[in-house]
């Protein structure tokens, strides 16, 4: 392991602990909105870690700012032998559906997809600044994608062929639930 260069913010265990889990399971059943998943994820980023390929050093970063200009909720950031490599992560409501009776994409799922596509804009833009004033090595306006919005139910199966087509080569769109089984199938005891 090597916690440099942002010793602050790497993330030990590599996938939450059985209790984590329950505290997961217990805010999804209950939030309204996404801010007390934003609050718990960025206590307990290891549910994070399992979207992203397997590797020794993992970084969390909450709700870091691209210049003072855009906020995304979460940039996740990992090391292998390519170097550093980056996501995006951006949470909707655990309320709202990806997807409208019609089987097209709601109003929030759009939205969404767009704060990564400004984010991703933002970068080609100001790559040199991100990387040099903001510390973030390696960073590429192309980094992985994910929008995580509603629950699996939200989505009507008549339309999971249209939900899956959502997901590109480097945008994944995932319901809450898909972020608990990958935090619960790796399971770390102990973990906090």
């Amino acid at each position: 392991m090597n916690k440099h260069p942002w010793p602050e913010r790497y993330i030990e265990h590599r996938f939450p602990s059985a209790i984590n889990v329950a505290d997961y399971e217990r805010l999804l059943r209950d939030a309204v909105d996404e801010r007390p998943l934003q609050e718990y994820l960025a206590k307990v980023p290891s549910f994070l870690r399992g979207l992203l390929p397997a590797a020794v050093d993992f970084w969390c970063f909450d709700r870091p700012s691209f210049g003072g200009e855009l906020v995304p909720d979460f940039l996740l950031c990992y090391r292998n032998s390519r170097g550093f490599n980056w996501a995006y992560v951006e949470l909707e409501s655990p309320t709202k559906h990806p997807l409208i009776k019609s089987g097209r994409p709601s109003a929030k799922l759009t939205e969404a997809l767009a704060q990564i596509s400004d984010w991703r804009d933002w970068l080609r833009e100001n790559i040199a600044y991100a990387r040099t004033h903001l510390g973030l090595r390696q960073i590429d306006a192309e980094a992985m994608g994910f929008v995580i919005i509603g629950r699996r139910s939200h989505v009507d199966p008549k339309h999971a062929l249209r939900y899956r087509s959502l997901t590109s080569a480097n945008t994944t769109v995932m319901s809450y639930d898909r972020v608990l089984e990958v935090g619960s199938s790796n399971l770390t005891p102990g973990a906090i």
